[in-house]
């Protein structure tokens, strides 16, 4: 059942009123503008029937504070006056009312005009709430492609960026590079005997190693550096800013570091060693060729001896 507000400084006037609704709708009362304004915040009536016409605050004044408050802002208006001025019916608008009837008015025509006002304000309401939930849709929907894209970007096991975002964020980094003048540095770091762990520890080993791996070289290089699980047990690093003889220092602190800690599993420690591949990006060859480089270097290295940091071509 709507509740309707009728404001009138008439007692007689309001008693006419609500005899004409009947029993269709909750009716309120009040016979003076501050008292309307207070009922009004007390209840937040469905729609308010309001007179022009009263002494101390006028109806238009009354419209005025409701529509200038957002929590009355969109209850409904429908002046009652007996004034039918073009002019007065304007103002009655301008102040923010939705309608108005002329006194003496038929039933039907109250009747009419109160069901139509509330119809309108209840397809308001509706369309608010439904906008309201698309906006919740909409925010949980971004929030599952943000984190399905950071998925589609990242290596489960590890946390580290997977290779075709590395690729990416290197062909981006290359781009800017004749501009600034800079350098680009890869390291391809590749876990010794690797299988030989899964052999003879188990898979769960395996990727506790990789993970710990993973977490070491991360403490070991720059913010602005970037690590990528390249396949398998090898990873890439691209190190902005930094020429050869700087890849070769970094990369000889991660075998050092890789070589000298304890990997636990179980009650077991085992000793993990690294051989690490180093070039320079090369404009000329391109990012491939300059990953290739690193690549002949690490072949190089597991070659050697394993355990070692080689650039190309010069070995430390």
């Amino acid at each position: 059942m709507s509740r309707i507000l009728i404001v009138d400084d008439s007692p007689v006037e309001i008693k006419i009123i609500k005899r004409l609704l009947g029993d269709e709708h909750e009716i309120l009362e009040a016979t003076s503008g501050q008292g309307a304004i207070e009922l009004i915040n007390e209840t937040m009536p469905d729609l308010i029937l309001l007179d022009i016409i009263m002494p101390g605050m006028d109806g238009l004044s009354i419209c005025k504070m409701l529509k200038s408050q957002s929590a009355t802002h969109d209850i409904p208006v429908i002046f009652i006056t007996s004034v039918s001025a073009s002019r007065d019916v304007v103002k009655g608008f301008e102040a923010g009312g939705q309608d108005y009837i002329i006194k003496p008015f038929h039933s039907s025509e109250l009747r009419a005009r109160i069901k139509v006002h509330l119809e309108l304000k209840k397809s308001k309401e509706t369309l608010l709430e439904y906008a309201k939930e698309l906006k919740a849709k909409n925010q949980e929907l971004n929030g599952l492609l943000a984190k399905l894209e950071a998925t589609a970007m990242t290596d489960f096991l590890t946390g580290l960026v997977n290779r075709r975002h590395m690729t990416q964020q290197i062909k981006t980094k290359a781009t800017g590079l004749h501009i600034n003048q800079d350098k680009i540095t890869f390291i391809l770091a590749d876990i010794d005997d690797f299988k030989r762990v899964n052999d003879n520890y188990g898979h769960d080993c395996g990727d506790l190693v990789l993970k710990d791996v993973a977490d070491m070289m991360k403490s070991v290089v720059r913010g602005e550096d970037v690590i990528a699980r390249w396949g398998g047990e090898e990873f890439l690093l691209m190190l902005p800013g930094i020429d050869l003889e700087g890849g070769k220092s970094i990369a000889e602190r991660i075998r050092q570091g890789i070589e000298t800690a304890d990997f636990r599993y179980q009650e077991k420690i085992l000793s993990i060693t690294m051989t690490l591949g180093v070039a320079e990006l090369d404009q000329n060859l391109g990012i491939d060729a300059s990953i290739k480089k690193a690549d002949e270097a690490l072949y190089k290295g597991k070659h050697k001896s394993k355990n070692c940091v080689v650039s190309n071509p010069c070995a430390v």
